[in-house]
């Protein structure tokens, strides 16, 4: 079994193809129910992560299975209309090079951004408490996070780079001379919602509304906060709104060209500035065709990301060769452990065999010589035990020194 991923992300696909794919708590109960009923002992486990800029997905199973996961996944959840091509696969140290790249924020529209680290962390914090992702999987994605993290400290890929929260409130300020003049409506509460608000309110910006699917108490700091207004009054909200920011997990849009239309004409059609953070996207992207309206997707921003640029890449070249070698150290060391214990487990499997007055016998010699003579030689048929190939492989001292842990416990 390997290490494996498939996704889909900003540099393979425009946001209209990625908000197709995306794998969230419920789904990932599903396919964890259809995929061990197709693959049994082949597949171990696997996790998924959805962000603004990809969807990818994450497991350890046989290599010969590769294809038929994906088509599985695709299958269940209907999702068969999305180009292949706009896919990539990944495999051993591949793939958990580009997963330490992705977690590291090397990989993302926004270089060097630090919110990714903490999405990949939930992602598999969610996973682990559905009791979906488990061994040798999650032993290597908590290798990501270290070695994402080392990436991050040794260098300064986050020199000056903006969040995503940062992005949006640039793309306000480039366009409003005074910013903190104008009412701002927040669509979803969760945390790129909340990252917004702050990132707005530190920079002098309080007139600002929240709308989210149930009512919730936000604290911006230690003397303010706000509460959310429910869903049902987003188009009453949406007259008064000079900025809309929607970052709201949906699977259909939440604003429709309609209810913009309807906002403008009671705003005596004073212009708007939408920016939606969202994918699955939150406002229907007929609303750019509106004059007094401005909308900007999470794959506009991209425009506005090349500040400090020269010097982030600088460093991302610099956090890439740091990944290179510890993902190429982790798969060395995870691959030496995984042989120490398949080759523990066969031999004990095998010493079971010895009779009561043999272990006796070899406790009183601690000669073990024959033993390991024996082991070396036979011709053992069941399939099990790979006829001791990785056994033969080891000096006489390391098996010995394993033979005899067995006998004195025995």
């Amino acid at each position: 079994m390997e290490l494996q991923l498939f996704g889909i992300n900003h540099k393979t696909s425009d946001v209209s193809e990625r908000e197709k794919f995306i794998i969230n708590e419920s789904n990932q109960i599903l396919l964890d129910n259809h995929l061990k009923n197709i693959f049994n002992d082949k597949l171990e486990s696997f996790f998924g992560i959805s962000t603004c800029n990809r969807t990818e997905f994450y497991y350890f199973g046989e290599l010969s299975i590769s294809s038929n996961i994906f088509d599985e996944v695709m299958n269940i959840l209907g999702k068969d209309d999305i180009n292949k091509d706009n896919f990539y696969f990944l495999d051993r140290h591949d793939a958990l090079v580009h997963m330490c790249k992705v977690a590291s924020g090397i990989d993302s529209q926004v270089l060097g951004e630090q919110e990714i680290l903490g999405q990949f962390k939930k992602a598999l914090k969610i996973a682990q408490e559905l009791k979906i992702v488990n061994g040798k999987l999650l032993t290597l994605s908590n290798k990501v996070l270290e070695i994402s993290k080392k990436a991050r400290t040794k260098t300064d890929i986050g020199l000056n780079s903006l969040s995503v929260s940062g992005l949006a409130y640039k793309l306000v300020k480039n366009i409003f001379e005074e910013p903190k003049d104008q009412n701002i409506l927040i669509v979803g509460a969760g945390s790129l919602a909340h990252s917004v608000m702050e990132n707005l309110f530190k920079n002098g910006i309080n007139k600002i509304k929240s709308v989210n699917r149930s009512v919730k108490k936000i604290k911006l700091d230690n003397d303010y906060e706000l509460i959310s207004s429910s869903l049902e009054s987003l188009h009453d909200e949406l007259e008064f709104a000079d900025i809309v920011i929607a970052s709201s997990a949906t699977e259909l849009p939440l604003i429709g060209k309609g209810a913009v239309e309807n906002a403008l004409k009671k705003r005596k059609y004073k212009p708007m500035l939408l920016i939606d953070l969202g994918v699955p996207r939150n406002i229907e992207d007929e609303t750019r065709k509106i004059e007094q309206v401005y909308l900007f997707s999470i794959d506009d921003i991209e425009k506005i990301t090349q500040e400090n640029y020269g010097q982030r890449s600088i460093e991302a070249e610099k956090a890439m060769n740091i990944i290179a070698l510890e993902a190429r150290n982790a798969l060395d060391s995870f691959s030496l452990k995984h042989t120490k214990d398949r080759i523990s487990i066969q031999l004990e499997e095998f010493l079971k065999g010895l009779s009561p007055q043999e272990i006796i016998q070899f406790k009183d010699s601690k000669d073990f010589s024959g033993l390991i003579s024996s082991i070396k030689t036979i011709n053992i048929q069941n399939p099990k035990y790979n006829n001791f190939e990785d056994i033969k492989k080891l000096d006489d001292h390391i098996v010995e020194s394993m033979i005899k842990r067995f006998i004195e416990n025995a």
